[in-house]
C-alpha cells in the first residue's frame, strides 16, 4: 500500500512539474469548515493490475478500450499508460512497477465526476470491456 501511495505521489509530482496542477494553497492556522457551495476540480487516479500481468496485448486492449472515456462531458484530461520502467542509478524501495496500467483523469467539478460515473458510455465500457481484464485496482481521488 505504501508503494502504491508513493506511485500516486510521483504521478502527482509529475503532473505538477508539467504545469498541469496549481500550487497548493497555504492552509490557515485554524481549521476551517469546507465551503460546500464551491465546486472543486477533481483528480482521479487509478492503478490497475491485469488478470494477465505483463501481457502487452491485454495492456494495449485496456488502454485502447478506455480512450473513448476522454470524450465524456466534464472530462478535462484523460491519460492512460504503462509503468515508465525508468532505470535508476540506485534501487528505490518506494518505486512500485508491479501494476500494468495507470489512469490519470481530471474533471471540471465533483458534479462532472459524479455524472461521469453514471454515464452510459462509462458504464458500458467498464462492465463489458475493462473490468473483465482487471484482477485488482486502486483508486485515488482528490480535489484541487
Amino acid at each position: 500500500m505504501k508503494s502504491v501511495c508513493l506511485i500516486v505521489l510521483f504521478l502527482l509530482m509529475s503532473i505538477s512539474v508539467a504545469g498541469y496542477a496549481q500550487t497548493a494553497p497555504v492552509m490557515p492556522a485554524a481549521p476551517v469548515a469546507p465551503d460546500i457551495t464551491i465546486s472543486h476540480k477533481i483528480h482521479h487516479v487509478v492503478i490497475i493490475w491485469l488478470k494477465q500481468p505483463g501481457n502487452e496485448e491485454a495492456r494495449q486492449q485496456y488502454i485502447d478500450a478506455s480512450l473513448p472515456l476522454a470524450k465524456i462531458p466534464g472530462v478535462l484530461s484523460y491519460t492512460v499508460g504503462a509503468p515508465a520502467r525508468i532505470k535508476h542509478e540506485r534501487e528505490n524501495p518506494a518505486l512500485d512497477e508491479s501494476y500494468d496500467v495507470a489512469v490519470s483523469s481530471f474533471f471540471a467539478s465533483e458534479q462532472a465526476y459524479e455524472a461521469f460515473l453514471k454515464n452510459p458510455l462509462y458504464l458500458k465500457l467498464a462492465q463489458q470491456l475493462l473490468r473483465p481484464l482487471v484482477d485488482k485496482y486502486k483508486v485515488y481521488d482528490f480535489v484541487e
